[in-house]
């Protein structure tokens, strides 16, 4: 009658493990690694987003400094005036004699 009882308890204990919490274990570490699934597929399309934001930024910045460099390179040159066909020739006051120095 003991040994019966002990079996019945053990019977009872091994049922519990079996149908309750192994299962209710196993749904836990599902929803467990289902959640850190989506946290990293969220951190991946989060990287992407910044990624291309970064390469955005980079190609505006890129077309700005072209635009700068552009602007600065007309304002650099020397505006010339429409008598000033000679050009260079001129720089030295119509002077064409060689000068040593």
């Amino acid at each position: 009658m003991i040994l019966d009882e002990v079996i019945k308890v053990t019977n009872r204990r091994v049922n519990a493990l079996e149908h309750i919490l192994i299962p209710r274990t196993e749904n836990t570490i599902k929803y467990i690694n289902s959640e850190l699934d989506e946290l990293d597929r969220e951190e991946f399309y989060r990287l992407k987003k910044v990624q291309g934001k970064k390469k955005r930024d980079a190609v505006i910045a890129e077309e700005e400094a072209k635009k700068r460099a552009l602007e600065l390179h007309v304002s650099v040159e020397p505006v010339k005036s429409e008598g000033d066909e000679a050009g260079e020739e001129d720089v030295l006051g119509g002077q064409d004699e060689d000068i040593i120095f």
